[in-house]
């Protein structure tokens, strides 16, 4: 469902304490109108992380939709701290349990060695990689760089967000998701954060991003409009891409 739609899934992130938390929280976005869940493993304690991988099959069983897991650092904008191995270990436990899986999402920022390792998983799980990368600073100089490196490591959606300074940073980016999908034949996910980049969230549809990311509650990162305005966009746009 997440890398085939006609108009972009609307993937809602979660982020809670506990496993009975994330529960919660995510029958209430679905109720709202989620179709995928992106479960911030992030928030949760790190000797809670351990379950997580069996607990995801039985989430997306008990809300009745797959779940986009996400470990998002610190240096990502996240509350994660592990380093790089122990992270490289939760994914590759997370895929041991594909059942409910959507998709897992792995950091540009992570060793490539064990971004490899990762991708291999989750090849022989049958579960696409979401690689993404993120700059809550500013614009970086680089962007068309990171799709390129996202898709030589091998990922089948690449997501970049940063923030725009203005309209204009808005366009490059677009610019330069829409020709990563063209020349490097992936799926996008470019996102401009805060409000000015608004329609990199709802647009999604006319360059043939396969999700966006809207909010139930607080959201994630700073300019996610709620469910019910990214519903409402989607369906006046849907079918352009």
């Amino acid at each position: 469902m997440l890398l085939s739609p006609s108009v972009p899934v609307i993937v809602v992130p979660v982020s809670e304490p506990t496993v009975a938390a994330a529960r919660e929280s995510s029958r209430a976005a679905v109720r709202a109108g989620a179709e995928v869940i992106e479960w911030r493993l992030d928030a949760l304690a790190v000797d809670d992380l351990a379950d997580a991988g069996a607990a995801i099959g039985g989430l997306a069983r008990e809300v009745g939709v797959e779940i986009l897991a996400t470990y998002r650092s610190i240096a990502e904008g996240g509350a994660g701290p592990l380093g790089d191995d122990a992270y490289r270990d939760l994914l590759l436990a997370l895929l041991e349990h594909p059942r409910g899986l959507a998709a897992v999402d792995v950091e540009l920022s992570r060793p490539e060695e064990d971004v490899a390792a990762i991708v291999a998983a989750a090849r022989c799980a049958e579960v696409p990689t979401v690689g993404s990368s993120h700059d809550f600073t500013g614009f970086p100089d680089d962007v068309v760089t990171r799709f390129a490196e996202l898709a030589r490591r091998g990922h089948d959606v690449l997501k970049v967000a940063v923030t725009a300074g203005d309209d204009l940073e808005v366009i490059r980016l677009l610019e330069a998701a829409v020709t990563a999908r063209h020349t490097l034949g992936r799926a996008v996910v470019p996102i401009a954060m805060g409000e000015r980049g608004v329609l990199t969230r709802v647009g999604g549809a006319l360059w043939g991003a396969p999700f966006t990311f809207a909010r139930h509650g607080a959201g994630s990162a700073p300019g996610q409009p709620t469910v019910s305005e990214v519903a409402a966009a989607l369906a006046l746009l849907g079918g352009t891409s």
